[in-house]
């Protein structure tokens, strides 16, 4: 049997392949945009295991194509479009297509060939103001309140699943996923916010200088690695106890001028400096401090529980950009916006 990651060329589907293709999985990898080279590269030792297929998940034919003729036994759903407010405000429509009927065009065609389970990745962001608010967000007592276009169709498209899992009789689970440090994020051209740890990175990869905000962001960031882990053990479990899962870390990271440090042991010609009085950053901090997400439930119920400290997450984070030093090799203007 195959399994399909939607989204599969991007931050999250990419760490989720490269994970189903490690312990010897044959997966269809379905994304709309190009791959690139270093993508291709990291696929092609997998050799068969691994089928790449162009499609856009709003397009019901081409779904439809990639579930027929496959054994397609699960699914794992990674499709979205994070929008920034310019991208919210010129096209609205993009981010409820793609989030939500696109979404939708996924559940019909996994009902049609039967499969087994869909996981689906959900967010953060579904919480809204609660993230700013509260001491902890818990699954089932932390008021929803998105406010962002991504956060509403996201959260939409989620209580989609949940309501089509009981008419259909349909396994269907949903994480919401904190904010992610690691491999793999770059501009697919749906993504209006780049993680910090990546934009100190690319910096670092080109031998730039970083001139950072004056305070830091405080947040549960959670280790790619580990986000693929959790999704996997939700597609293992026999029997999920619930039907919506925190996914992150529930630890506060500390300074981003920790991660800064280590690169500059490993890059020499990075630089890096917080801005002073009228300086202009050029590195974004996606949002404000935000509490810790309780991964309780997702402990309880799967045994999840975050393998890369930051310590640890760095480790290979660096590794990873010792392997892959042409990675952002074309990510050009985009980066400075967020």
């Amino acid at each position: 049997m195959t399994i399909l990651v939607t989204g599969g060329g991007g931050y999250v589907g990419m760490n989720v392949v490269e994970a189903l293709l490690a312990r010897g999985e044959r997966v269809m990898l379905l994304d709309r945009g190009h791959l690139p080279p270093p993508v291709h590269r990291a696929l092609a030792a997998h050799g068969p295991h691994v089928q790449v297929v162009n499609a856009d998940v709003c397009d019901v034919a081409a779904v439809e194509h990639a579930f027929s003729g496959h054994a397609i036994g699960n699914v794992i759903h990674c499709a979205a479009i994070t929008a920034g407010p310019a991208r919210e405000a010129a096209a609205p429509a993009a981010s409820i297509n793609v989030n939500l009927h696109g979404a939708l065009n996924v559940l019909e065609a996994a009902r049609r060939h039967r499969v087994r389970r869909v996981v689906y990745l959900s967010t953060a962001s579904v919480y809204g103001e609660s993230l700013y608010r509260l001491a902890r967000i818990y699954e089932d007592t932390a008021p929803t309140s998105p406010v962002t276009l991504y956060g509403i169709t996201k959260f939409a498209a989620e209580r989609m699943c949940l309501r089509l899992r009981e008419l259909w009789q349909m396994d269907i689970v949903c994480a919401r996923l904190g904010s992610l440090v690691g491999p793999w994020e770059r501009d697919t051209g749906v993504r209006d916010n780049f993680g910090t740890h990546s934009q100190l990175a690319r910096c670092a990869l080109r031998g730039e200088t970083a001139v950072m905000p004056a305070r830091a962001v405080r947040r549960d960031w959670v280790y790619s690695r580990d986000v693929a882990a959790g999704l996997l053990g939700l597609l293992d479990a026999t029997s999920p106890q619930h039907t919506v899962y925190n996914l992150s870390a529930a630890m506060h990271w500390g300074d981003m001028l920790n991660w800064c440090a280590l690169l500059k042991a490993a890059f020499p010609r990075f630089e890096y400096r917080v801005a002073g009085a009228g300086e202009q950053p050029n590195i974004g901090y996606v949002d404000r401090d935000r509490c810790l997400m309780d991964i309780s439930r997702i402990t309880q119920d799967i045994g999840y529980l975050p393998r890369f400290p930051p310590q640890a997450a760095y480790a290979d984070f660096l590794e990873w950009l010792r392997r892959t030093p042409d990675f952002w090799s074309h990510q050009e203007s985009r980066w400075q916006t967020s």
